[in-house]
């Protein structure tokens, strides 16, 4: 579960942008970015990172939120997988502090995060990349149990 390579400036700005009102300091009110949708363990999504999505300032790079509904104790594997850009994804939720993240876990230069969900309750998994202002499509899957890194090293 150790990050490949760590963006704390990803993870700070994205929780500013994406948690609600409530978790943001006063002087600061935003509404949440809604969830882009809903995927559920043993499901893959395809979709693509486009101008329209969220742009995350410090990092210059897009992102996506995705609902998880986790259970405590689960182990969940999530692979964030493209061929336009260089997959990067973080998971925001209940017990999770620092978020897990990770950049190239899933060979090439795809993600793969595998956490035990400390609680039960909804998760956020942010679909991001490490390339400023890319856009593409991507697959995102989050499968039961672990899976182990890929030592497929990352070409870029």
């Amino acid at each position: 579960m150790e990050p490949h390579r760590a963006r704390s400036g990803v993870c700070a700005l994205a929780l500013a942008l994406l948690l609600p009102p409530t978790h943001l300091p006063a002087q600061q009110p935003r509404p949440p970015a809604p969830p882009k949708g809903s995927i559920a363990t043993g499901a893959t999504i395809q979709d693509s990172l486009v101008q329209r999505d969220v742009l995350l300032a410090a990092e210059s790079t897009y992102a996506q939120q995705w609902k998880l509904a986790g259970t405590a104790g689960q182990i969940v594997t999530i692979d964030l997988v493209s061929q336009a850009f260089d997959a990067y994804a973080f998971l925001l939720g209940p017990e999770l502090d620092p978020p897990p993240q990770d950049d190239d876990s899933g060979g090439r230069c795809n993600a793969r995060l595998t956490v035990r969900l400390p609680r039960t309750g909804d998760y956020t998994i942010v679909v991001t990349s490490t390339d400023k202002r890319a856009t593409g499509p991507f697959s995102l899957s989050v499968s039961a149990g672990a899976k182990p890194k890929s030592l497929t090293p990352c070409p870029r």
